[in-house]
């Protein structure tokens, strides 16, 4: 089976709403609207950032609307029951919840959107937020796959690489080599490389809350990175005995293992109509294969 993590999105105006909600209304709109309205296209950027300290603050004083609370749970409670298993309503404590929301909600106001925005010659307030309350998976490994080999070229060649723990360290800028391998459609992988890097971080099952604003769709505005994302639970770091990973030194299991991984690349790249995919995932501790992302390779 092939899995992907549980979601469910607070979508554009959510804040706003909750904003409106009558436990927010006197004690933190108003204010907020008195401190923006302070905010021209002229304010300069060291009154823009205190504008947006305040505001900063005002959001984190912000209390949870009840109808919020009791629509994220039967909204978990829904997907749980389409996938016959309730992971990410078992994950959901409201109280922690609300604080990695509010932290998401917060980025928006800060310097760097409104540097970029100035350049793009958009008003701060075509902006807007969106939170996917996701699953993050407590991950034994992390994937990407390339449905054609990007060496080769080769479209009967998928190529992949795999790193203990979450993917942070194969996208990241850690030291050492991930595992890599190729495989043939109708064949068995080929290991390229063994694994080298002596760093994985680590996650307990626990819920991520990812920033989604609408800035890529503001011509001109380049949004990427600019806003938070929260993790219920801090990464933990660990340096990895290499040597005594299953994935090192049990061929069999290696072999079983990434085989299952490409063919899971594969099956994405059909469902996407045959369209070469570059894809990202894991391995959960009980070995299952979860899809977190995929898009058209290029």
């Amino acid at each position: 089976d092939i899995l992907t993590p549980q979601a469910v999105a607070l979508p554009y105006g959510c804040m706003q709403k909750a904003l409106t909600d009558p436990a927010n209304s006197d004690s933190v709109l108003a204010k907020l609207q008195e401190v923006l309205s302070k905010l021209h296209p002229k304010t300069s950027n060291h009154d823009a950032q205190a504008i947006f300290e305040e505001a900063q603050l005002l959001i984190y004083a912000m209390h949870m609307p009840d109808a919020l609370k009791d629509g994220m749970a039967e909204a978990m409670a829904n997907v749980g029951a389409q996938d016959g298993e309730e992971r990410v309503k078992a994950l959901f404590h409201p109280r922690d919840a609300w604080d990695a929301i509010k932290g998401v909600w917060a980025s928006l106001f800060a310097i760097r959107p409104w540097i970029s925005l100035a350049k793009a010659g958009r008003s701060f307030h075509d902006l807007n937020m969106a939170v996917l309350v996701q699953e993050l998976v407590e991950a034994k490994y992390a994937f990407v796959l390339h449905t054609i080999n990007p060496f080769t070229h080769d479209k009967d060649e998928l190529y992949g690489e795999l790193v203990a723990g979450r993917g942070e360290t194969l996208v990241g800028n850690f030291p050492g080599r991930a595992l890599s391998f190729t495989m043939r459609r109708g064949g068995e992988p080929k290991l390229v490389s063994f694994l080298s890097k002596s760093v994985a971080l680590h996650t307990q099952h626990c819920l991520i809350f990812r920033s989604d604003s609408n800035g890529e769709d503001l011509e001109g505005f380049a949004g990427a990175g600019l806003f938070e994302s929260v993790c219920a639970e801090d990464d933990k770091g660990g340096h990895q005995r290499v040597h005594r990973m299953s994935v090192i030194t049990d061929r069999a299991y290696r072999q079983k293992l990434l085989k299952k991984i490409a063919e899971t690349g594969w099956a994405v790249e059909k469902a996407f109509d045959g369209i070469p995919q570059d894809i990202e995932g894991c391995i959960d501790v009980q070995d299952r294969v979860f899809i977190v992302q995929s898009r058209p390779q290029v």
